[in-house]
């Protein structure tokens, strides 16, 4: 019998400081008109030219002086990780793994390159107006038995993972959106009053998420001796994977509807009812929500997939030509509940005790029945051939797919058309996408295995992407889910390792891709009662009809690259080792340089600014860049020291671009890292 564990206490500094700021309400704020409060010869009230609406005058504003700070995402992890292997005889063992972790962050992880005032900002800033958290804690059991039943070996492996997540964010910046000022100002004729004065409320908000993750594995499988010339691997696979997600956006800032005084009285208050899950449906947290809670869900997602496979490999030439077919019969069965609730249309409704439930944006997911099953086959084909010992080439023809899933704002109704009729009905499911790969590579090495160098030229055709939508100013302001483009993507990957002299080893790792999209996929008008039904849609309109504006394809135009596909990557790393009077010293340098990419696939159209603080887009591209790092150490007997840093040239490089809050958010590397590393092996 055998133990090893592992306890860990890793702490990771901040790199992100949030800093001083405001946030004031400005006249080109996309939502500002809700507050009707209309420009006066072509000026608002604070003197700014303006031919529509303006903010109200004694607007209030918000200042981050209790949360500005240095160096606010600071990272813990802490673990614990106990292995257990017993050999009960020379043919059966039995591994237990038993893992527990809690990760603490605080903070975000992006920065800003405007302030939410619109000033410029130096990299690794933010303005943030509520403190940010994320605790993740989870607890794992695996198990594998290793055995043979006669000459077969028999491996049986499973594991059991509950995990619990809290996150807290800041989503203030989202009060120049497009819906945003509905649920925190009014003016005359918000909701049929003519006696409200034009106000704006707070425009602080956040949200909040609370998940619990259950998922449990199982696989049987058994195999040949390896020495045989007809070889075989065949075995079963079931899994169940169960998500609860309690999730709300917390800016509803216009007083609430309650059951006494005047809010309770609708048509003459000016409040919003607060929403409510729906009676009888699969949720955590039933009833009312609270007072500033403008969207909610609670839902709960089941996933379970059954699966057989076998795979037969053959020596047509003893240790030269091998040829190896495999297929996978699968079954997935997909099923999700709850409530999706907003407060959109829920002005002056009153004090119901099940809240506010408006059709078309509140979704009552088990009344939807939300539940389908996929089946079907993927298979593998291989033929590898040993030119000689030392090299070997393979051609490779594999299939893989993603499974299909639910939006859980399918059904409602967006894009207006000419004839003021809504053209587009968000799809309740998404199917699976597919993907075939055909690859040729080669494995050698010469110069008395001096020079090793590896390679795959590849081939693949994905097809149904799966895509997720996001622009407000037509399809909704929610994220959903469709299937959309097919590409062709192309590609050559090598890697090479020298043992250029004595103690010096090159490596050199290099991959270049090419995606493009093969078709010209349109966003289509499938809403019966539309004139323009099934025809794609070419513009979108005001609710009567009017100010008709056209749109851009989102699926984009065919040659497209699919998203966060670099056209070229590439690394080296020189190590030099030697010894000096039994000490064994080392020098270590590495670069690495990727090339440019894009946030999303298509064409995704620009949305109207908000102000002067966001370029409205909703694709990005993130530019190439290079990295460097470098370690030296020495190591004596069972002692070793090490230094090493990451990113040396301290490269602010954005990976990642996201305009979900109205404001632009890049998710940079992380900065220079220096550090060193003390060691001794017992």
């Amino acid at each position: 019998m055998a133990v090893r564990a592992v306890i860990y206490d890793d702490r990771r500094g901040g790199y992100i400081d949030n800093v001083p700021a405001t946030f004031t309400r400005s006249n080109s704020d996309i939502g500002i008109h809700y507050a009707n409060f209309p420009a006066v010869n072509g000026q608002c009230p604070d003197g700014q030219p303006n031919t529509g609406s303006c903010v109200p005058p004694g607007s209030s504003a918000l200042n981050n002086s209790t949360n500005a700070a240095r160096a606010i995402n600071p990272v813990t992890y802490k673990g614990i990780r106990v292995e257990a292997l017993y050999k009960f005889n020379d043919d059966w063992d039995a591994l237990i793994t038993q893992s527990y972790q809690e990760m603490n962050s605080e903070g975000v992880f992006y920065q800003q390159p405007n302030a939410s005032d619109g000033a410029s900002l130096q990299p690794l800033q933010v303005t943030l107006f509520n403190n940010a958290f994320d605790k993740d804690k989870f607890e794992s059991t695996a198990w594998t038995i290793n055995g043979k039943v006669g000459d077969l070996k028999a491996v049986y492996t499973g594991g059991y993972l509950v995990r619990n997540v809290q996150q807290v964010g800041d989503y203030t910046n989202y009060a120049r959106g497009v819906y945003a000022d509905y649920y925190q100002c009014y003016g005359p004729g918000s909701g049929g009053e003519a006696n409200l004065a034009s106000t704006c409320f707070s425009p602080n908000a956040s949200w909040r998420s609370v998940e619990r993750n259950t998922h449990q594995q199982h696989e049987l499988r058994f195999s040949t001796p390896d020495d045989w010339r007809l070889r075989a691997i065949a075995g079963a696979f079931y899994e169940a994977n169960t998500l609860f997600d309690q999730t709300g956006w917390m800016y509803k800032n216009i007083p609430a509807c309650t059951s006494n005084g005047a809010a309770g009285t609708p048509g003459n208050s000016g409040c919003l009812t607060n929403v409510g899950t729906f009676p009888g449906t699969t949720v955590k947290n039933p009833g009312l929500q609270n007072s500033n809670t403008s969207f909610y869900q609670d839902t709960v997602r089941e996933t379970k997939q059954t699966a057989f496979f076998v795979s037969v490999d053959f020596d047509l030439i003893p240790k030269v030509l091998t040829a190896t077919v495999g297929t996978r019969h699968f079954r997935f069965d997909n099923s999700s509940a709850g409530s999706v609730l907003s407060s959109f249309g829920c002005f002056d409704g009153g004090a119901p005790a099940e809240g506010c439930h408006v059709p078309g944006f509140s979704f009552n997911l088990n009344a939807a029945n939300l539940s389908n099953t996929e089946s079907g086959n993927k298979s593998r084909a291989n033929l590898t051939w040993h030119i000689t010992p030392d090299i070997m080439m393979y051609y490779t023809f594999s299939q893989g797919f993603r499974p299909g899933g639910f939006n859980q704002n399918g059904g409602s109704l967006h894009a207006p058309g000419p004839d003021g009729v809504l053209q587009y009905a968000v799809p309740a499911t998404y199917s699976s996408d597919k993907l075939t790969n055909n690859e040729i590579g080669w494995k050698t090495e010469f110069l008395n295995h001096r020079l090793q160098w590896n390679g795959a030229v590849y081939r693949e055709n994905w097809d149904n992407v799966q895509v997720a939508f996001f622009d407000p100013g037509l399809i909704g302001n929610i994220f959903y889910n469709a299937n959309g483009q097919n590409f062709l993507i192309k590609g050559v990957e090598t890697s090479l390792v020298a043992k250029v002299v004595s103690g010096l080893t090159l490596q050199v790792g290099a991959a270049w891709n090419q995606s493009r999209q093969t078709n010209s996929p349109v966003l289509t008008d499938n809403n019966p009662a539309s004139a323009n039904f099934g025809k794609p849609i070419t513009e979108n309109c005001s609710g009567d009809g009017s100010n008709c504006a056209p749109i851009t394809n989102p699926f984009g135009p065919i040659g497209s690259p699919s998203a966060n596909a670099p056209p070229i990557q590439f690394s080296v790393r020189a190590r030099y080792e030697w010894n000096i009077a039994g000490y064994t010293p080392f020098l270590q340098f590495a670069a690495a340089h990727n090339g440019h990419s894009f946030t999303q696939a298509g064409s995704n159209p620009s949305i109207a600014e908000a102000g002067a603080i966001t370029t409205g887009r909703l694709r990005f591209e993130n530019p190439a860049y290079s990295t460097f790092d470098a370690s030296l150490g020495v190591a004596k007997d069972a002692w070793f020291v090490i230094a090493h840093g990451e990113n040396l040239g301290n490269s602010n490089a954005s990976t990642f671009v996201s305009t979900d809050q109205f404001i632009v958010a890049q998710t940079p590397l992380r900065p220079r890292v220096l550090g060193l590393s003390l060691g001794y092996k017992f």
